[in-house]
């Protein structure tokens, strides 16, 4: 039976490091999925929005037509005071009148043009919007990669330590041959061996789930047999926040700021140029009776003072809108600095416990070979034994999550502050 297991795991041996070349590592996870999510979807609509309502924007500048009908009765029509030798007046009272209206705006004071910007600076809101909901999508990805990585290096420990039992399962059955050791410490390395079996088969399955979440976070089918390769992330000194919330905030200031201008925009008269074309009865001579056609064109000046009544409240709301943006902002970088101030302090703390951890491993590893040769001599019960070698296990054990964690921490830092590109 062994030997059929040492061919398959040399065949495996042969097949994994192909695979293991073909695994997405922890930056291109994130990226796939960032492309992967459901929401990344929105970035279009709101492409097509913007497209959409910028269009509707610049129809204020384009001819406007409209047609109107009316058919009337009067009580009363217009008559000569005084009867005029050879002309006879004769207005019905049913009056008909088809008309087409067409405008064109010449001025707006500046309206037009604010209303285009407000369109693209309300969807650059809304694009920096999403950017801040899928920024938490970087530490979702970045925690399971690093608990497969994790996983992976447990696993290497069980192996570890298996072999060592299995080592010195050989050495205690040669020496109760020779009648210098007791069956019983056979029997204690054989429980160790099955609480090692016992650990793999529960790591083994936590790894397919976090491997299964992975291929669901990406969108693609992760390969179980692959690689995991813990990522190089180096520490760094920045302190400078980065985060897509920034971003936001800039947009939002931008549109704040747009806001007003239209409230200023609002002041200023409209001129339009206006062409009307008619046919009816009666026409422009309102004294004839007959059905005519007729043209009227002219240039048309409006002035809303009524915006001036509401000037000071609407500036004072626009002014109070920006002010709470940049106060936002303030309490955004303030509690960023703090956060990241923190993370610091527990980043130097895992660097400590990871140079205490090397001092251990060393000194438990010299123990447990102190301890192995004591076995051997006699001096020492197997239990004993067994014992340091399950210390030594355990501080290799505590290196490998302390390592793990302080990776997870520079990320942690990292994502705090903002990554260069914010995705």
């Amino acid at each position: 039976m062994n030997t059929i297991n040492k061919t398959i795991f040399a065949a495996l041996a042969v097949l994994l490091p192909s695979q293991a070349l073909c695994q997405p590592g922890l930056e291109e996870c994130i990226s796939m999925a960032y492309r992967n999510y459901p929401q990344i979807e929105e970035y279009n609509l709101i492409e097509t929005s913007r497209k959409y309502d910028l269009s509707n924007a610049a129809m204020a500048w384009i001819p406007q037509l409209s047609v109107s009908g009316s058919v009337k009765w009067q009580s009363d029509v217009v008559e000569m005071p005084f009867e005029m030798p050879g002309f006879e007046f004769n207005i019905p009272h049913d009056q008909y009148g088809v008309t087409a209206d067409l405008t064109q705006q010449i001025w707006d004071g500046g309206a037009t043009g604010i209303k285009r910007k407000l369109v693209d600076a309300g969807a650059d809101v809304k694009s920096k919007q999403l950017d801040v909901n899928l920024y938490s999508i970087r530490s979702t990805v970045q925690n399971v990669y690093l608990g497969i990585v994790l996983i992976d290096r447990q696993l290497k420990l069980d192996d570890l330590l298996k072999a060592s039992l299995e080592r010195s399962l050989e050495e205690v059955t040669a020496l109760g041959n020779a009648g210098v050791a007791y069956e019983s410490d056979k029997d204690q390395i054989k429980v160790n061996l099955l609480s090692c079996e016992q650990q793999n088969v529960s790591l083994l399955t936590d790894r397919k789930a976090y491997v299964k979440m992975l291929s669901l976070l990406t969108g693609s089918e992760i390969s179980p047999n692959g690689e995991f390769r813990a990522p190089s992330i180096v520490r760094t000194l920045a302190t400078e926040v980065n985060r897509p919330e920034l971003a936001l905030f800039d947009a939002q200031a931008k549109q704040a700021q747009l806001q007003r201008d239209q409230i200023s925009a609002g002041l200023s008269p409209r001129l339009n140029l206006n062409l009307q074309a008619g046919y009816g009865r009666p026409g422009l001579n309102m004294l004839s009776g007959e059905f005519d056609t007729y043209l009227v064109a002219g240039l048309k000046l409006q002035w809303n003072i009524g915006n001036f009544y509401t000037l000071h409240n609407d500036r004072a709301k626009a002014d109070a809108n920006a002010r709470s943006i940049e106060l936002a902002r303030s309490s955004f970088l303030l509690n960023t600095s703090i956060e990241a101030a923190r993370k610091e302090s527990e980043i130097d703390k895992a660097a400590d416990v990871l140079t205490r951890d090397e001092e251990i491993i060393t000194l438990r590893e010299n123990i447990r070979k102190a301890a192995e040769l004591q076995y051997k001599e006699g001096i020492l019960k197997m239990n004993d034994y067994l014992s340091m070698l399950d210390e030594e296990f355990k501080a290799r054990l505590n290196y490998d999550v302390h390592d793990v964690q302080y990776m997870m921490a520079l990320y942690d830092l990292q994502n705090t502050l903002g990554t260069p590109d914010n995705q």
